[in-house]
């Protein structure tokens, strides 16, 4: 395996350029960035070797300096190596956060924040005469933002609680966090160069990066710490327990302080906000861009939504997702024509090993690209055509899957840089209240 000599890494640039590098030179090619040997795997058959046949090989996650610093000394469940303390961390997340009478706990969060948001969206359209537009980013980031924080400490920031009077102005607080929240993400996708910087010229920092850095995780810090102290407060003073992960984390803490102490929490607490937030407005924002392209397979959606909903008219809720077969579809298909990580993340190979007959080093960093593997035309039929019913009964079980008065204007779908492949031209399109749902929204 031979990295290109004379050109630039292709890592950093468009999810199509990607595309074209790793076509072009082969399914699995090495790169050497600096002392930092990197493997690039492209199809299937190597995936499913990497991360199925010698997962064990490849369950450690490179210690990069950004993650450092950014993921409290690679302390969180995507930057831990695999070992005792993972085991730890992710046994947490699933006995005592992801369970399913925890989900079911939280479901009124989500709920509200639907309504709430539903309602804006109503409103504004009944005052615009029928209509209204939409930047659906922002929206799908407050909504998100809000429900995270709900489960996290049982408040919201953006907005207001379900039940209270509108207002359009957002706290200081509420603006203070959204730009602590973008200047993750900036920061995240910003660093790949700067990891591989040589100690030397990161020390020197003359791009700032490191600064950045280290004042984003003291911001962040400070923030969360400060929701942690008043979890404590309220408990010491016996009140009654509001229904949040940081409550359920101190009461872990309780009865064994070794196992939870505050950076533990504040580890899952930044894990949750990053998996939670951004890449799921990503996915959202894709998904109704595909359905504005495609109106034949939104009105199919509509018709599944209705014929489960009945008479009279409701709310969906969790209840309801078994039934809606058809959305589920649309969701992994949008999943597959953009995978909220187009390069998933790190990697590292913990012993030498080999990958498709290809001797792998000790310390080499895996990138698998589902995008490449998720447009291969040798395992989907008209790879790049958004096909919601490829999926139906099962029937992509066996590909490698990896996962978010003119007449009409396409939707642009160009595809812009990013950890979390953004869109470059936001959604932004008009809305109207569905006639069969106005009573119910008038009365939210």
């Amino acid at each position: 395996m031979r990295s290109p000599r004379h050109r630039p890494p292709h890592l950093f640039k468009s999810p199509s350029t990607q595309i074209d590098a790793c076509v072009h030179h082969a399914p699995i090619f090495q790169l050497r960035f600096v002392s930092r040997r990197i493997i690039v795997v492209s199809s299937a058959e190597a995936a499913e070797e990497c991360l199925n046949v010698r997962n064990t090989a490849f369950a450690n996650r490179p210690q990069l300096p950004s993650g450092g610093i950014l993921s409290y000394g690679w302390t969180t469940m995507g930057t831990a190596n695999y070992g005792p303390y993972w085991v730890h961390v992710r046994r947490v997340a699933v006995t005592e956060l992801l369970s399913a009478h925890r989900v079911q706990q939280f479901s009124d969060v989500h709920l509200s924040e639907m309504r709430s948001m539903a309602r804006r969206l109503y409103r504004a359209a009944r005052d615009g005469g029928g209509r209204a537009r939409v930047e659906l980013k922002t929206r799908l980031f407050e909504l998100l933002m809000n429900a995270m924080m709900g489960m996290i400490c049982g408040r919201t920031y953006y907005g207001v609680a379900d039940g209270e009077e509108e207002t359009a102005e957002l706290s200081e607080q509420a603006r203070w966090f959204r730009a602590v929240v973008e200047e993750t993400m900036a920061l995240i996708g910003a660093s790949t160069v700067w990891d591989f910087l040589p100690a030397p010229l990161r020390w020197l920092d003359v791009s700032g990066m490191g600064r950045r850095m280290w004042r984003l995780r003291e911001s962040r810090t400070r923030f969360l710490q400060q929701l942690i102290e008043e979890q404590r407060k309220e408990m010491d003073k016996g009140e009654p327990a509001r229904r949040c992960m940081i409550r359920v984390l101190l009461e872990l803490q309780e009865k064994d302080p070794e196992a939870c102490p505050d950076q533990f929490i504040l580890s899952l607490c930044i894990s949750s906000l990053e998996a939670g937030t951004t890449s799921s407005a990503d996915t959202i924002e894709w998904a109704m861009s595909l359905l504005l392209n495609n109106p034949h397979v939104m009105k199919k959606a509509q018709a599944e939504i209705d014929a489960c909903i009945g008479q009279p008219i409701r709310q969906l809720d969790a209840t309801d997702l078994p039934k809606l077969k058809y959305l589920h579809c649309i969701i992994m298909e949008t999943l597959r024509l953009y995978t909220p990580i187009p390069l998933l993340v790190p990697h590292e190979c913990s012993t030498d090993s080999t990958v498709s007959g290809f001797h792998v080093h000790k310390g080499t960093m895996l990138l698998v690209n589902t995008y490449v593997i998720h447009r291969d035309p040798e395992l989907w039929d008209k790879p790049t055509s958004f096909i919601p019913e490829r999926f139906e009964d099962g029937g992509s079980d066996d590909k490698m899957f990896i996962p978010f008065d003119r007449g009409r204007t396409p939707v642009d779908m160009e595809e812009g840089s990013g950890l979390s492949m953004p869109k470059v031209v936001p959604l932004e399109a008009f809305y109207e209240p569905r006639a069969s749902m106005i009573d119910l929204l008038s009365k939210m």
